[in-house]
């Protein structure tokens, strides 16, 4: 508090409200408020408990009281709907893993890495907290070598190390990744789930803000800043038991993570359906992460990608097929598929 003083008072002032609208806006996506129990977790059914505990809207996950838990009952499913469909279809899926770890692994013995510092080092933090904040593209590969048995079994550890292994190449190698794109004459693509992924953007537009300051550029950051803190954002509504249904999610229609990790995928010449099992992987680590309350302090309150499974779908399915529409879709069919199990 004091060293706001020193900064006069309209300014000190400012910036209190901005921290405390920033922490107020972030409870809500915070995985340790609402643990659930493990018979909790089990008994978890949303073909009963979406209507039980009045899960459909964005409301219900703000942690006010008689709340708390839908959050993070809502985050718990999609955990459960990503592993039932990944569960369902391992034997295929395993050897796309399998042809995607060796891959990534040629690239790391041919390229080198950029010079930047990389923001995702410390996303495997929970796998590997001897190296919380400092995992390189070459020390996340052996890590995940170590945990699959030679790229050879997708345990769940496996699979959310190798999700987190292609966020950190997929940042370290953007420059590689970039120039065989060129080669190969395919346009980058952008994210188009024609929703809030390009203007939430905050942190990004604050600095063109500063940098080329003007009414563009002030009306951009102030597009931006209401799209981050928009409450009515429908960006991850889907359809399920003839309702609509508001999955867990943060702010992003689809977030820049996951277009840099297909990029990373086309640049290594995966098939589409290698691209599909890579993305699940990506979002098994985002929810693994997100529902572990030690991931906020190995890897760092503000270590990036905690991201949800719809923000995943979207951002695979428009690389994949230009269509981030048919997210909504497998979401609703993976919700099904986990009910079906579980009866």
């Amino acid at each position: 508090m004091s060293w706001l003083w020193g900064l006069g008072g309209s300014t000190g002032l400012v910036l209190l409200v901005m921290f405390f609208l920033g922490n107020a806006y972030s409870i809500r996506y915070r995985g340790h408020h609402g643990r659930l129990t493990q018979e909790e977790s089990r008994a978890l059914r949303l073909r009963t408990d979406v209507d039980t505990h009045h899960m459909r809207d964005q409301w219900d996950v703000v942690p006010w009281w008689g709340t708390s838990k839908h959050v993070i009952r809502k985050w718990t499913w999609d955990r459960i709907a990503l592993d039932t469909r990944l569960q369902k279809v391992m034997e295929k899926a395993s050897g796309s893993l399998t042809r995607a770890a060796e891959a990534l692994a040629e690239l790391s013995d041919k390229a080198l890495p950029g010079s930047s510092i990389n923001p995702y080092s410390g996303t495997l933090a929970v796998i590997d907290p001897n190296h919380a904040k400092s995992h390189t593209p070459k020390t996340a590969l052996a890590l995940l070598n170590k945990v699959s048995g030679g790229y050879k079994g997708w345990t769940n550890q496996a699979i959310c190390t190798l999700g987190g292994t292609f966020i950190i190449c997929a940042d370290a190698y953007k420059g590689e990744v970039k120039a065989r794109l060129k080669r190969k004459e395919k346009p980058e693509p952008r994210m188009k789930s024609g929703t809030v992924a390009e203007t939430s953007r905050l942190t990004w537009k604050m600095g063109q803000l500063f940098l080329s300051p003007g009414t563009p550029a002030i009306m951009n950051f102030l597009k931006a800043l209401f799209a981050r803190i928009n409450p009515w954002d429908r960006h991850a509504v889907i359809q399920y038991q003839g309702d609509t249904y508001y999955a867990p999610t943060t702010m992003f229609g689809a977030s820049a993570t996951i277009m840099k990790v297909m990029n990373l995928c086309e640049a290594l010449d995966l098939s589409s359906e290698d691209k599909e099992f890579v993305g699940y992987c990506v979002a098994m680590h985002w929810l693994d992460k997100y529902l572990n309350d030690s991931s906020w302090f190995l890897g760092g309150a503000f270590t990036p990608d905690r991201h949800s499974l719809i923000e995943a779908l979207q951002g695979m399915y428009a690389h994949i097929e230009d269509n981030p529409t048919r997210a909504a879709e497998v979401l609703a069919r993976m919700y099904e598929e986990a009910d079906e199990a579980r009866k």
